[in-house]
């Protein structure tokens, strides 16, 4: 036999080993999933539209023993085709009667909206497993697609600090691929948000890409909107801002977000506050930092009384900007690296950027910060210790632009954290600026008390603990009044009328179809059945009535009278103002009568003893103090 043959002889029968091997190891997977019963862990379907092709895994309603299959807009069912296991065919029994598909077969028979009983059946027919199933599909949104490098989110999802790598695809709503990279970074991020399973997370991608049309950046943000049962607070408002032209206001996209090939529910993809030129276009001090000094983690920290940031070896020539700062609460703080703590208002500051600060850059932004705020609090708006007026402190328009957003939605936690300014370097501007816009699922009445109220001006204080005096004492000033109503007369008004008229309808036709799968994916979070269009309307509700009265106070200039309210610690943690002779639609705090303690609180009273609330006429500025008396206790 010669070489030539006896190879040809040997590769025939590696061949032919191979095929049986093949055979064998598909007969023993079949044989176990069948012992095992793991049907539906095998079970995907894959998608076929584009280049970049897609499997997605059904999700499983426990509760209502249901699967379903969330799909994106893009794709026909005709180019969907359905991937499985241990069974010869997957019958799917409706109302229409019965199809029946092998693997690989597209899924175009079946539609969307119809319950389906699902049977695996074996190769002679024989039903093996039966399931139900739900085909659902989201209309006009683009998708995203992420894959962790683990093929997980246990770890992500159980620790906000800690970040995976992984891969991102990204289609229009018409399919075409807009972005496919690596991500360098995928991480969870919120506050109180983080608490629940559906979660927030940032990325960052490997290379800069222009998502959507929202300009080139490499980080983005993937909002979860999970405390808004309308999923639409986030995104008016800060489209609100992108229309009156505040600089760095995010821009968003609702997406379908998919994670290791399940449907994770319908999020928003956001630009991230940050200097960047796409966002904050501002001198990048972080930059300038990292280049005169590489290794910026292991230089030495300092901290403080008032401040804290890092023991940089060298300095930028210009340390005058840009800087981010955030308005924060003691507890996210304290785990910040750089930041300050002000001498008149209390106020504590995180440098977002940059992050890595070093003293004298913390001790320059700090000075300035303490300057504006003992300019704004002091009667005449001059800062005592150097002559300078309040206003050659701050940009008084983005300031002005920034409390009326904040006071038009009556958003709760703006006066504590999510408090965004920045500033550029000196040979721009030497002023302080107010922005960008962030968080609002917790404004338009989303909770109840003085935050749903509407006839009153509450100056960002509604949030009980730690909430900032900075704009109240900035309306103290004629000025400030003034430039706030001419920005509020110019733009707001009408644009209030225009999210009633037109704006809320726009986004809840735009993602009438997603939020149904939302609401189905995230039903351990909302409970069922969640009342949309009564949720809708509570922001409906709260802009009709908002805006007559912030029209009366910025457009009309009618007189309003203020009503401090001191605690019994002998602090003042609110100011409200009403109309003059009108009443207060509700009281901050504890309702009257609520017991902590050994102690029930009586109400809120003037010095004289006389009880002020909802019921009280308030004609002329008035200051009033939370009383308690003990808890008498009833005998047996």
């Amino acid at each position: 036999m010669t070489y030539r043959a006896r190879r040809r002889g040997i590769l025939i029968f590696l061949a032919v080993f191979l095929t049986v091997a093949v055979i064998f190891v598909q007969r023993e997977e079949y044989r176990q999933i069948q012992k095992n019963g793991e049907y539906m862990k095998k079970l995907c379907f894959v998608l076929h539209k584009s280049s970049s092709e897609q499997e997605i895994y059904c999700f499983a309603d426990q509760a209502e023993r249901v699967n379903y299959l969330f799909l994106p807009s893009y794709v026909k069912l005709s180019e969907v085709h359905i991937s499985f296991a241990g069974a010869g065919t997957v019958v799917f029994a409706g109302a229409k009667g019965e199809v029946s598909l092998a693997n690989g077969e597209d899924i175009g028979a079946l539609g969307c909206n119809e319950k389906y009983e699902m049977y695996f059946c074996g190769k002679k027919g024989e039903k093996l497993e039966k399931q139900e199933v739900v085909i659902m599909q989201s209309a006009g949104l683009p998708a995203v697609f992420l894959e962790t490098d683990s093929g997980s989110m246990k770890d992500l999802d159980a620790d906000k600090n800690y970040a995976e790598k992984g891969r991102i695809v990204l289609f229009d709503a018409e399919g075409n691929v807009v972005c496919a990279d690596k991500l360098d970074r995928i991480s969870g991020r919120g506050n109180s948000t983080w608490a629940y399973p559906k979660k927030s997370y940032g990325i960052r991608l490997k290379n800069r890409a222009d998502l959507l049309g929202m300009g080139s950046a490499d980080k983005w943000i993937l909002l979860s909107n999970v405390e808004d049962r309308t999923y639409i607070r986030n995104k008016m408002t800060y489209d609100m801002a992108v229309a009156a032209g505040m600089t760095g206001s995010p821009e968003s996209r609702y997406i379908d977000l998919y994670i290791n090939h399940r449907y994770h529910g319908m999020y928003q993809l956001c630009e991230k506050v940050e200097i960047d030129p796409e966002r904050v276009p501002i001198a990048d001090l972080e930059a300038e930092n990292k280049k005169l000094n590489r290794d910026m983690e292991s230089c030495g920290h300092f901290e403080t009384e008032r401040r804290k940031g890092m023991v940089l070896p060298n300095e930028p020539r210009d340390t005058t900007g840009g800087y981010l700062l955030e308005r924060d609460v003691a507890e996210k703080f304290r785990l910040e690296i750089s930041g300050f703590y002000t001498e008149t208002l209390k106020d504590l500051y995180t440098v977002k950027q940059p992050a890595y600060a070093s003293e004298a850059q913390v001790d320059y932004i700090s000075g300035l910060v303490n300057g504006m705020e003992r300019a704004v609090a002091a009667a005449d708006g001059v800062d005592p210790q150097n002559g300078m007026q309040y206003t050659d402190y701050i940009d008084l328009r983005s300031f002005a632009q920034k409390y009326i957003i904040e006071e038009l939605c009556k958003n709760n936690g703006a006066g504590a954290t999510s408090s965004f300014f920045y500033k550029p370097q000196d040979a721009v501007s030497k002023k302080l600026f107010a922005g960008p816009v962030w968080d609002y699922d917790k404004a338009y009445a989303n909770l109840d008390g003085i935050n749903e109220s509407t006839g009153d001006l509450c100056y960002l204080m509604q949030r009980g603990t730690d909430p900032t005096t900075l704009f109240w004492h900035l309306y103290q000033h004629s000025s400030f009044q003034e430039t706030v109503s001419a920005c509020y007369e110019e733009f707001f008004s009408d644009y209030m009328q225009t999210m009633q008229e037109e704006k809320i309808d726009e986004y809840v036709s735009e993602i009438h179809a997603a939020k149904d799968m939302d609401l189905i994916r995230w039903k351990e979070i909302y409970g069922e059945p969640v009342d949309y269009e009564g949720e809708v309307q509570r922001i409906r509700d709260f802009l009709s009535a908002r805006k007559p009265f912030l029209d009366k106070v910025w457009k009309e200039r009618q007189e309003i009278c203020t009503v401090s309210f001191v605690s019994e610690d002998g602090a003042i943690h609110n100011y409200m103002s009403v109309l003059k002779g009108e009443r207060l639609e509700r009281m901050p705090g504890a309702e009257p009568g609520t017991v902590s303690g050994d102690r029930v609180f009586d109400g809120w009273y003037t010095e004289e003893g006389i009880r002020i609330d909802e019921t009280t006429p308030v004609s002329e500025d008035v200051t009033i103090y939370a009383r308690s008396s003990e808890v008498t206790g009833t005998a047996d």
